[in-house]
């Protein structure tokens, strides 16, 4: 038993080598594009069809997950952008103020719906919060470099991410025109495989009629 489950374990390490080519910047993997049926099955070391199926849908699977995953990522970085800009843009208000010698008037949020009304003394250092439960003081120039990079970072992670999308939708489509090639190519020798014994039959059966003895 262990010398066979070995052995099943070998083989399917050895199909998943021949389901992709090569793999994108982020190390997503790129679908094999199946041209001859025939000659992939071989490649696989003759395995039936349904084990070729059955290992191009876990790998469908595993990038459909991937890609639901991804989709997450990109809301996050989208819903984070805008709150960076205004960050960035805040700092820049407080710095002025500052040249000018003059505090921030602002208003904020005591309790839901109610605000009171502040003023913000411009003394050239900013707290920003950086995750949860943590925050740090920075100078203006600094905040705006923190702010900056991570706006970049933000912008960069959107741009991969799509990318990363993009490659994913391709993948998924390959993969489900090679299942669909591999049906139908099982489809067509399953028929063939029926032809020939269907016509082995009529001329065994013919043979077996001639052989008769005349009356």
């Amino acid at each position: 038993m262990a010398a066979t489950d070995t052995g099943t374990m070998e083989q399917n390490v050895d199909i998943q080598k021949h389901l992709s080519v090569g793999k994108n910047p982020r190390g997503i993997p790129t679908a094999t594009f199946i041209e001859d049926v025939g000659a992939f099955l071989q490649t696989l070391g003759g395995v039936p069809v349904e084990t070729a199926i059955g290992a191009f849908n876990e790998l469908y699977g595993k990038c459909k997950t991937l890609e639901n995953s991804l989709g997450r990522v990109k809301l996050s970085m989208k819903a984070k952008i805008p709150e960076i800009e205004k960050t960035l843009e805040l700092v820049h208000v407080l710095e002025g103020k500052q040249a000018e010698g003059e505090a921030l008037t602002t208003h904020y949020n005591l309790a839901d719906t109610i605000y009171a009304k502040a003023e913000v003394a411009c003394h050239g250092r900013v707290c920003l919060w950086l995750g949860a439960n943590v925050m740090l003081e920075y100078s203006y120039e600094e905040a705006k470099g923190v702010l900056e990079t991570s706006l970049r970072n933000a912008k960069e992670k959107v741009k991969t991410t799509n990318e990363d999308l993009e490659h994913l939708k391709n993948q998924t489509t390959t993969i489900e025109v090679n299942m669909a090639r591999l049906f139908n190519y099982d489809v067509k020798r399953r028929k063939a495989l029926r032809q020939e014994e269907g016509a082995a039959d009529k001329t065994g059966g013919g043979k077996g009629r001639g052989n008769g003895n005349p009356k």
